[in-house]
C-alpha cells in the first residue's frame, strides 16, 4: 500500500515517539501489540504498516494519525452525511468504513489499552522494586 517514503515517515515517527517515551524497542513493541522483530522492521522502514495499524498506533501513542501520513492523505472522523461511516481520504479518493468495522476497531483499541495498562502496571512494579532495593542499599551504607 505504501511506498518507501511513506515507510520512512512512519518509521521515523515511531522512532521519535519511542524516544520521547524513553522506551526501548521491546517495550514499544509490547505497548503497540506487535512483536519486537516486527516493530524493529517498522522503525527501520523495512516493512509496510496497514492504515488501520497507523490509526491504532496513533491512538495508543496520543499522536494525531496525520503525523504518520503524507500531506495528501487524511484520516476523517465521523461523516454526518453518511451516518455510521468514517473514512480515509487518499488523494481525492474517499474510503469508507462501516459501523461494524468501527465497533471492531474500537474493541481492538480497548484490548490494546488494556494491554498498555497491564504493561505500565508491571513497569511500575519493577520500578518500585528497584526503588526498594536502592533504599535498602542506602540504608545499609549509611547506618
Amino acid at each position: 500500500m505504501f511506498n518507501q517514503n511513506m515507510k520512512t515517515k512512519i518509521g521515523n515517527r515511531l522512532h521519535r515517539a519511542r524516544e520521547e517515551r524513553k522506551l526501548n524497542q521491546v517495550d514499544m513493541a509490547e505497548l503497540l501489540g506487535v512483536s519486537s522483530a516486527t516493530y524493529s522492521r517498522m522503525e527501520r522502514s523495512e516493512t509496510s504498516v496497514e492504515l488501520e495499524q497507523i490509526v491504532q498506533f496513533a491512538n495508543l501513542l496520543g499522536i494525531p494519525p496525520q503525523e504518520f501520513l503524507p500531506h495528501n492523505m487524511t484520516v476523517n472522523g465521523y461523516n454526518h452525511s453518511q451516518k455510521g461511516q468514517v473514512g480515509v481520504v487518499i488523494g481525492n479518493v474517499y474510503h469508507n468504513l462501516n459501523e461494524t468495522d468501527i465497533v471492531k476497531e474500537l474493541q481492538h483499541e480497548i484490548e490494546l489499552k488494556d494491554k498498555e495498562i497491564q504493561f505500565m502496571s508491571e513497569k511500575i512494579k519493577l520500578l518500585e522494586n528497584q526503588i526498594e532495593i536502592l533504599n535498602q542499599l542506602v540504608n545499609t551504607n549509611n547506618p
